[in-house]
């Protein structure tokens, strides 16, 4: 009764979780449509098991023999989830169908009496047993060399520090939480060949319902997997400098920032100035990074709006940012942003292949003269001037 209580309990807390993810999704860069489909999956065989057992319902009975292998798609999605948030990938493609194809075949293998009937599936337990484990070893095995590559032994990446530390340990704790369930599974099965009963997996249920609980807490606990860039930025930007560390961060040497501000401000800016004041640096640390490593302002209708959302902040606060401690406006900033990376295009042959208008386009500028007039007024060269520069000292 206990076991089947836990089990109902855990299928409604993935219910509670796949509501959330999927009313997230739009600011969500951690999401992905993987992810919900490993939570639904266990979240509803868990619901199903519990609320049959329980005599809640009688429609549909939990899932034992053949049919069961089709939970094995947990494991390939896995796979395909950690691909995606480690590349943040939003485009699913329909050669990940491949994935499943080991399933469908050794489903067909344990229904089709031709096969099950065959001297091949004499002994059709211990090689079932031995062809899922070696499935789900594979893929375990897979994921850990991904993720080793990718995320746990791999430096220098061009994502925030902060943000990388949090994917890489929610990366260890979910991956934890695999291989225990693998051990578990496998386990599981093996207690059912031995016993010569229908396959279920479950016949070790709670230890898997305590990992799944687990992840489900961690996941309603952790903003920065259901809730994504916004409000994982809120956190990274708690994140400020000791207070007795009064050294200038390496990221503040642009000449465009200003720390220290002795202008006169009205009320509202005051009130503003209190709430954000310790986050100045960190602010200023973002912005650079969205211009730098993001490229937002490649967007021709780029705002403060804009950086606000990436930041998760309120438009004020990029407003007040640019008003007291940038040197210049907004604007001057856009347009800097966009000469720097016009200018490292085409340190990167760029005009090789392509024209200076579409240099132009490329960098946020709606035509080719804004353009020409800003590269201008921030090299004192035109574009055309520039270009035979770099060729003849090349």
């Amino acid at each position: 009764m206990i076991e089947s209580f836990l089990f109902l309990f855990t299928g409604i807390i993935g219910l509670v979780t796949i509501t959330i993810m999927i009313t997230s999704y739009r600011s969500n860069p951690f999401y992905n449509a993987f992810l919900l489909l490993i939570i639904s999956i266990v979240s509803l065989r868990f619901l199903v098991h519990g609320s049959f057992e329980m005599g809640l319902q009688h429609q549909i009975s939990p899932d034992q023999g053949p049919q069961s292998l089709f939970f094995l798609v947990v494991i390939p999605a896995f796979y395909l989830y950690y691909k995606n948030l480690v590349l943040q990938n939003k485009t699913y493609d329909v050669k990940d169908l491949k994935h499943l194809i080991f399933i469908v075949l050794l489903f067909i293998c344990n229904t089709h009496s031709f096969i099950t009937d065959s001297f091949i599936f004499a002994h059709r337990r211990i090689i079932n047993l031995t062809l899922v484990a070696g499935f789900i070893l594979f893929y375990l095995g897979r994921i850990a060399k991904f993720l080793s590559k990718n995320i746990w032994f791999k430096k220098g990446l061009l994502i925030n520090n902060t943000q990388f530390r949090l994917v890489k340990n929610w990366t260890i704790c979910l991956f934890t939480q695999n291989f225990l369930a693998t051990i578990t599974l496998l386990i599981s099965i093996y207690t059912e060949v031995s016993a010569k009963s229908n396959l279920s997996g479950k016949s070790l249920g709670v230890l898997l319902l305590l990992y799944w609980l687990f992840i489900y807490f961690k996941i309603l606990t952790a903003p920065e997997i259901l809730y994504g860039l916004p409000i994982l930025n809120k956190k990274i930007l708690k994140f400020n400098l000791p207070e007795e560390d009064h050294s200038q961060p390496e990221i503040l040497k642009n000449e465009n920032w200003i720390l220290d501000v002795n202008d006169t401000k009205n009320d509202p800016d005051l009130k503003l100035q209190e709430k954000i004041m310790s986050n100045i640096v960190s602010y200023i640390q973002e912005i650079d990074r969205l211009s730098v490593d993001e490229f937002i302002f490649r967007n021709p209708k780029a705002a403060p709006a804009d950086i606000a959302n990436k930041l998760g902040v309120p438009t004020s606060h990029i407003v007040y940012l640019f008003k007291y401690h940038s040197s210049s406006t907004f604007s001057e900033y856009r347009m800097h942003s966009r000469i720097k990376d016009s200018i490292h295009l085409i340190e990167q042959d760029y005009l090789k292949t392509n024209t200076l208008e579409s240099l132009a386009y490329k960098t946020g500028f709606a035509s080719y003269n804004p353009f020409f007039s800003a590269f201008k007024k921030v090299t004192n060269h035109s574009p055309q001037d520039y270009l035979k520069s770099t060729k003849q000292y090349s």
